[in-house]
């Protein structure tokens, strides 16, 4: 464990203060810079239709920032140790939607091959976005309940295998293999920062890798983009058609990019511009320079909410804290990375900028969650007890002159020196014959 020791959860609470503004002004930054490329990204099919339903996606993402935002007002004010209490019938209510989804004939609706979404009405849930917050409060709340017991295999590896197992393979079978790949990092962190031994962690990373090979290798689809990501150009027609135009877009945008608005491969050419391949899009429009600007935000990001985590006044904070950062940062990674082939491309969205509902939403309100830590975040100096405790030397106070008094001078005393006392008189005692005393005189 590289972290410092947090406090025990049933640590007394420091006082509120002011938020991390510096994580509150990066989340702005990206969510209205998000909304500006999606209208961008958008703007040849609104222009194509006559402006009568592609304005839809702008008005529907700037109703969910609204929604987002309200989110994060209410969690920023909401204390995060009453999460705790709740964490686990979250999970519960997640994983049973999650369930009907897949085994209900006719409650969940599938799009893009997978049966992820839940319609009520004419709003669109995606109840794995709401998992990853529900999973992060859950497994807070349970390493911060389990102590030095995390490094139990019974205690703790094996119950963490079966909660975990559990939501993974609900999402497997939806089937939604980056949002599963994504939710094992977050709990993979989580229990490395909780106390893991290191031969659990080593072991769990083997274990989890293996089983994902096994598990992308299982469907025909997910091995060939697996095979994609090894030959980029072996299928530009149908399967590498969408990161062969992401590539031309962003190679065609140079350094400072075409200008906003003016990319040519959002045409028709690049597939769900606005949504997985946004980043695409915006390397073309502006270029190297926007790109590295875009990464660097979420690098902010993480570099202040793994801060936050460190200064968390408890257990529980902490690791809520690292999971809500390595959700962010690691699902960005994910979508970058994808795109710009570093990784096989898993299809989720890049957070606060691609269009998206629920995603938006709950990642917001997650980010709520994290600002309401930082306003409980401890300071340097109770961080270090050693500082507290240690004290400066004080300065020697300053010598006034006094007035000189007259002192009258007592006559001396004389003290007896033990040759001077009187011995003591005790009680005379018979002699007997031929004794002799000290007390006595001498026979004679």
């Amino acid at each position: 464990m590289i972290w410092r020791r947090p406090a025990a959860s049933g640590a007394a609470r420091p006082r509120y203060h002011d938020p991390d503004w510096w994580l509150f002004a990066v989340l702005l930054t990206l969510v209205m810079f998000g909304t500006v490329m999606i209208f961008s990204a958008t703007f040849p099919d609104t222009a194509s239709s006559g402006g009568v339903g592609q304005y839809g996606i702008l008005v529907r993402q700037l109703v969910y920032v609204m929604i987002g935002t309200a989110g994060l007002l209410v969690a920023m004010q909401v204390d995060y140790h009453r999460y705790a209490r709740w964490s686990i019938h979250g999970m519960a209510a997640v994983l049973l939607v999650l369930a009907a989804l897949v085994f209900v004939p006719g409650v969940g609706t599938e799009i893009y091959g997978a049966k992820a979404w839940l319609f009520v009405g004419p709003i669109s849930i995606q109840p794995s976005e709401v998992a990853k917050l529900a999973m992060i409060l859950y497994m807070a709340a349970w390493f911060a309940g389990k102590g030095g017991k995390v490094r139990s295999v019974s205690s703790g590896l094996a119950q963490f295998c079966v909660v975990m197992g559990l939501l993974i393979g609900l999402l497997m079978l939806e089937p939604d293999l980056g949002t599963a790949s994504l939710v094992a990092t977050i709990g993979v962190a989580m229990f490395f920062v909780a106390g893991a031994a290191p031969v659990q962690f080593a072991a769990l990373l083997i274990a989890g890798g293996m089983g994902f090979l096994a598990m992308a290798l299982s469907a025909s689809y997910r091995r060939d983009r697996l095979l994609l990501f090894l030959n980029p150009d072996a299928d530009l027609q149908n399967l590498g058609w969408q990161l062969f135009q992401a590539r031309l877009a962003l190679g065609s945008g140079g350094l400072f990019g075409v200008g906003l608005g003016a990319s040519r491969q959002k045409f028709s050419w690049l597939p769900a511009a606005h949504n997985d391949a946004i980043f695409a899009v915006i390397g073309e429009e502006l270029g190297l320079m926007g790109a590295a600007v875009v990464v660097g935000l979420f690098v902010v990001l993480g570099y202040h909410g793994y801060r936050i985590a460190m200064r968390a006044p408890d257990t529980f904070g902490t690791l809520i804290a690292v999971g809500i950062t390595t959700w962010i940062v690691f699902q960005a990674a994910y979508n970058i990375g994808g795109v710009t082939l570093a990784i096989p491309f898993t299809g989720i969205p890049l957070p606060f900028i691609s269009a998206g509902g629920s995603s938006l939403v709950v990642a917001m309100t997650a980010v709520g969650v994290l600002l309401n830590i930082s306003r409980q975040t401890l300071s340097e100096a109770e961080l270090r007890p050693s500082a507290v405790t240690r004290q400066e030397p004080r300065p020697a106070p300053a010598v006034v002159a006094q007035p000189a008094r007259r002192v009258h001078p007592s006559p001396p005393r004389h003290r007896r020196t033990p040759r001077s006392r009187p011995a003591a008189r005790r009680p005379a005692a018979p002699h007997s014959p031929g004794a002799r005393s000290e007390w006595s005189e001498p026979w004679t």
